[in-house]
């Protein structure tokens, strides 16, 4: 029975029978919808608003500031919006792909939410399944602690997803000291935060760096940069591994556990 982990699956479930089968855990760290990726401007979004409509929504946006960003989120999210329906039904649509997946491959999967990922349409369509199960917290997996730390830091468009490090902050004061921590994002630490194909760094988290220090986990595995300067680090005696894209490379890291490492 082994322990795999996942990240930034993008609305691309197919291959999780190939990866995963019975009796195994699946941990899968967030982003499974996606909503846009912007290495080729693929997604849920460009495909229900056109690709040029977005474009140009986007532009006005990032040119109009914060605020215009958060009144285009809420134009998008709201059940008054003019796309909404059309977006529920795919977001929907595509969480159930997901779930399927998982129940015909015969594993069991422990997801947390992403910042693509829309937590009440996912607990939503999660709901009732014996194989797909939202995380948050602390519990042990397979005779070892594991925390899981869903969620991101805040972009301009402060997607529901997406909080302050002070959240964090105090999650992870209450989850308390454990073996494997499992997070979206990643540390706040250059090798880690650095896409060298976006050429640019993702926000890492202070405050996930800080639990590292003190609490020295054996493991803290993440996803969210997908084409990180450095895949595998070391910080204080704690592995910072990032396990990301799933969509483009279908890759599973397998979990070797402190006891079996010796």
């Amino acid at each position: 029975m082994a322990v795999k982990l996942i990240a930034d699956v993008h609305s691309s479930p197919r291959r999780i029978g190939d990866i995963a089968g019975r009796g195994d855990t699946l941990v899968v760290l967030g982003d499974v919808l996606g909503l846009i990726d912007w290495a080729d401007f693929s997604g849920i979004l460009p495909e229900v608003l056109g690709r040029e409509n977005l474009r140009e929504m986007l532009f006005r946006a990032f040119a109009a500031g914060a605020e215009a960003a958060r009144r285009m989120k809420e134009e998008l999210l709201s059940p008054q919006g003019e796309y909404y329906e059309l977006l529920r039904r795919r977001v929907l649509g595509d969480y159930r792909e997901f779930r399927r997946a998982v129940e015909e491959s015969g594993c069991r999967a422990l997801v947390i939410y992403g910042n693509s990922d829309l937590p009440e349409a996912m607990q939503e369509v999660f709901e009732g399944s014996s194989a797909v199960r939202m995380v948050e917290g602390r519990m042990e997996v397979e005779g070892e602690s594991f925390g899981f730390l869903p969620g991101s830091l805040k972009s301009p468009f402060e997607m529901p997803a997406e909080a302050e490090d002070d959240f964090f902050a105090e999650r992870l004061e209450a989850m308390g000291e454990v073996e494997v921590l499992c997070a979206h994002i990643p540390p706040a630490l250059e090798e880690a935060t650095f896409d060298v194909v976006a050429g640019r760094h993702q926000r890492g988290s202070e405050a996930l760096l800080r639990y590292i220090r003190e609490m020295r986990p054996s493991v803290v595995y993440h996803g969210h940069v997908h084409q990180p300067a450095q895949k595998s680090l070391e910080v204080e005696g704690t592995r910072v591994v990032n396990v990301a894209y799933f969509k483009r490379e279908g890759y599973a890291h397998l979990h070797r556990s402190g006891r079996s490492r010796g």
